[in-house]
């Protein structure tokens, strides 16, 4: 049955597909356009296994009679093509042909060239000379259907044929292009799967769907929730249209909901089809075993090593599990991209990026599975390329020019990354799980996936902690990285919660934290609170509970700390944190910190780094009731991290400072405030964002300006004018925030001229040169090295073009006298 029905399909079943078709109306017009082009004598339609290649050919030649070519200019207007006759069509299903020969006997029959033709030889002499002689001047269309195991052995004869045979025009059918110059492809992709109008049901894969669902049970799936199952079941088949078909008609004992769950645990249902389908259509599996005899042994082999990939692929990852040159990787992708194994899943930072539509993903993954050395080797480099990928990124995401090619690729990869995760877990390499982890912190942040990644972290954190005793006594070498890597994952973890405002689990992470990295600190007494980056962070929880004296204690310590180690990173976050403290405190001073911590961030050209520090420096300025001053600073932050990108908190925290130092106005004025507290407001809800003093304070701004004709305040504020109705994005904010014009710009003083050239931590190391300090005095004023300070001196000479002290002493005297 199977090979009758190979060997073509009978024109009334054609007829039946057609009228079943579903999505494909504008790509039958555009067929039928381009084959009524005199100029196309060569089409190729291609696509991927099961795009449903063969009902289209079919569909656009059962509706169209065209026209014969023009033999002449004049024949090509409308009135002269309507009177031109009809050109004869020959369909030749190629399904069986596997050589160069077969083809071509099987297309000299549907010709009709009999055996005993008179050519020496019969059939088995030259077959392409012997139909180009048959066809000779005929109109005729040759449409080759099902050509994908002969297509790379015709590409010579096709051409000679079309030079010989003027009137000739030839339609194929194939995953992979005859790649020759008079070729034209025509792409067909999977049928779209998203709403229409937003309504469960309204796409042209849920009607193919539906339409194969048995009729015994199409009445049960009408409804809104069987729908949604539906949509989703399409979605995870890509729209395939061979895949839906066969899932429908899986639908009857198997609820929707059931087949959506066993596709995202990568189960494919593969029930009978009716007799009359072709064994190679019945499933994706079998029209891909099919065409897998077109592969060569170094493409199945990359096929199946890709195959373990969750998500999209690009040249590095082919080079990497394929084990191949970046030569030999861009041949091969090309090869797989030509075939349409691997589709364009469009590009990522800039980059071109590939995938395997999910259906071919689980075939080549069962296929890796019946060689388990071939599949552990496969996974095992992909766990490494992605250690390698988090060791890239770590650096990337501080680099300016890298940032947001790395923050667009991190959380594309992120169920490869949570693979490799579980791999390394399950392995039981619990440190590398950590590391890997912490190197995309910076990202996880960004983009709020700290939540789902908190917990895969503590599986390993716990693992980890209750093994190391008995690492420490067989393995101590290896026990003592294990034992760093449990100390920063312990801290990260405490850090996380902190940022979602869960202080007893904070405080009993950075307390563990503390027991692996002990630092004694003499200014607080406290001998197991840990290094310098762990008191920061315990600095920080004891602010949020209230406890302003030992934070600024533990703050101050960490500066010291910090820049004895030459940490600059973080003794600007230590210095921040500070600034804060004193703030709260009210000190006069506490914006100095700040300002020397900024001097320090900038000198690591970091510039995404700088936005926190700018909205810690303009709520600090609010605290000191400088408001145009923090409003211009909250500016800048928010100018930065549009351009580089921040955290959900990030972004909130500078709406909200900027609420709270936005100056008074008009009702535009006041409006523009209210619509950029509601956007902070609806982050803030969505992304699950801690609520601070700092975005109370903005709440009660814009509770104060708020008329209330009708309810409380409080009541005005649930429903502010102009509240997106979905959360805005982080950048959609910070864009709209940024459309209110800057203040004036504020006329600063001349610098003199000598001077210009200082950094203010210059600025303020020379005037205390100016007062007598000695470099120790002045290390202890500005809680700094004495190498610092030292470094500092240094530059300032030779600024200033100063010999000495005293030099420098005269031209900052002269200065103030001025």
């Amino acid at each position: 049955m199977d090979q009758l029905m190979d060997r073509g399909i009978h024109p009334d079943l054609r007829l039946t597909r057609d009228a079943r078709l579903h999505g494909r109306e504008q790509e039958i017009a555009e067929l039928i356009r381009i084959l009524s082009e005199p100029g196309i004598r060569l089409l190729t339609v291609t696509g991927p296994a099961g795009v449903g290649k063969s009902a289209l050919l079919h569909a656009v030649l059962a509706r169209t009679a065209f026209p014969a070519a023009p033999a002449a200019a004049a024949d090509a207007t409308p009135a002269a093509r309507a009177a031109r006759p009809t050109a004869e069509v020959v369909v030749v299903d190629l399904a069986l042909a596997g050589s160069r020969t077969a083809a071509w006997r099987t297309v000299a029959a549907a010709l009709g060239i009999a055996e005993d033709s008179g050519v020496p030889g019969g059939l088995g002499g030259c077959l392409p000379d012997l139909i180009g002689a048959a066809i000779g001047e005929r109109e005729l269309i040759l449409a080759l259907d099902n050509s994908d195991l002969v297509a790379p052995m015709l590409p010579a004869d096709i051409a000679a044929l079309l030079r010989r045979c003027p009137r000739l025009r030839t339609l194929l059918t194939s995953r992979s292009s005859l790649n020759v110059y008079a070729e034209h492809l025509f792409p067909v992709a999977p049928l779209p799967v998203a709403d229409r109008n937003g309504e469960p049901g309204d796409s042209d894969a849920v009607r193919l769907f539906l339409d194969r669902v048995g009729a015994h049970y199409r009445s049960d799936v009408l409804h809104s929730g069987e729908l949604r199952d539906i949509a989703e079941i399409c979605a995870e088949l890509d729209g395939l249209p061979l895949a839906i078909e066969v899932t429908a008609r899986a639908v009857g004992a198997v609820s929707t909901g059931a087949l959506l769950m066993a596709l995202r645990r990568g189960e494919y249902p593969y029930t009978s089809r009716p007799l009359d389908v072709p064994a190679r259509h019945q499933s994706v599996p079998g029209a891909l075993a099919w065409g897998d005899r077109a592969l060569s042994t170094g493409e199945g082999a990359l096929l199946r090593r890709l195959a373990v990939c969750e998500t999209s692929i690009d040249l590095l990852t082919v080079q990497r599990l394929g084990d191949l040159s970046r030569t030999q990787a861009m041949c091969r992708l090309d090869a797989l991209v030509r075939k349409s194994l691997l589709v364009s899943a469009g590009r990522v930072a800039g980059e071109p990026e590939f995938r395997l539509l999910g259906a071919v993903r689980a075939y080549y993954r069962e296929q890796l599975a019946g060689t388990p050395g071939e599949e552990a080797e496969a996974y095992d480099r992909h766990t490494d390329h992605y250690i390698r990928f988090a060791a890239a990124a770590e650096g990337g995401l501080r680099a300016p020019d890298e940032r947001a090619r790395w923050l667009a690729l991190v959380p594309a990869r992120m169920p490869d990354i949570r693979a490799a995760v579980r791999r390394l877990q399950d392995a039981g390499r619990h440190a590398e799980a950590i590391r890997l982890l912490l190197a995309l912190d910076d990202a996880l942040t960004v983009h709020n996936l700290l939540p789902e990644t908190a917990a895969v972290l503590t599986r390993s954190l716990t693992a980890l902690e209750s093994a190391l005793p008995d690492r420490s006594a067989t393995a101590p070498d290896a026990a003592e990285a294990e034992r760093a890597a449990l100390a920063d994952g312990l801290r990260t973890a405490g850090s996380w919660a902190l940022a979602r405002g869960d202080l007893a689990a904070a405080e009993s992470l950075l307390s563990r934290a503390a027991g692996l990295d002990r630092c004694p600190d003499p200014h607080i007494g406290d001998g197991s609170h840990g290094g310098p980056q762990i008191t920061v962070l315990r600095a920080e929880l004891a602010r949020q509970a209230g406890d302003a004296g030992t934070a600024e204690a533990r703050a101050l310590w960490a500066v010291v700390e910090f820049d004895a180690r030459r940490d600059v990173r973080g003794a600007a976050t230590a210095r921040r944190l500070l600034a804060r403290v004193r703030a709260e405190r009210g000190a006069p001073d506490a914006e100095e910190p700040l300002l020397l911590a900024l001097e320090d961030l900038r000198s690591l050209q970091e510039p995404h780094a700088l936005a926190p520090a700018l909205v810690d420096l303009a709520r600090v300025r609010l605290a000191l009731g400088r408001t145009e001053e923090a409003y211009r600073t909250v500016r800048e932050a928010m100018e930065l991290l549009l351009l580089h990108g921040g955290s959900p908190a990030e972004v909130v925290g500078a709406l909200a400072t900027a609420v709270s130092a936005a100056p008074d106005g008009g009702s535009a004025e006041r409006q523009h405030m209210q619509r950029m507290f509601a956007m902070a407001r609806a982050l803030r809800e969505h992304h699950q964002v801690a609520c601070d003093e700092g975005f109370a304070a903005a709440r009660r701004r814009v509770a104060t300006d708020l008329p209330c004709p009708g309810g409380t305040r409080s009541e005005r504020v649930v429903a502010l004018p102009g509240t997106p109705a979905d959360c805005p994005s982080p950048q959609s904010a910070l864009t709209l925030a940024l459309s209110a014009p800057p203040p004036a710009p504020v006329e600063e003083p001349q610098e003199d001229p000598r001077l210009a050239g200082l950094t203010p931590r210059q600025h303020q190391i020379a005037e205390l040169v100016a007062e007598g300090m000695t470099n120790r005095q002045i290390a202890r004023t500005l809680e700094l090295s004495e190498w610092t300070v030292v470094n500092h001196l240094r530059q300032v000479m030779t600024k200033l073009e100063c010999p000495s002290r005293v030099h420098v002493t005269r031209i900052v005297q002269r200065r103030a006298a001025g």
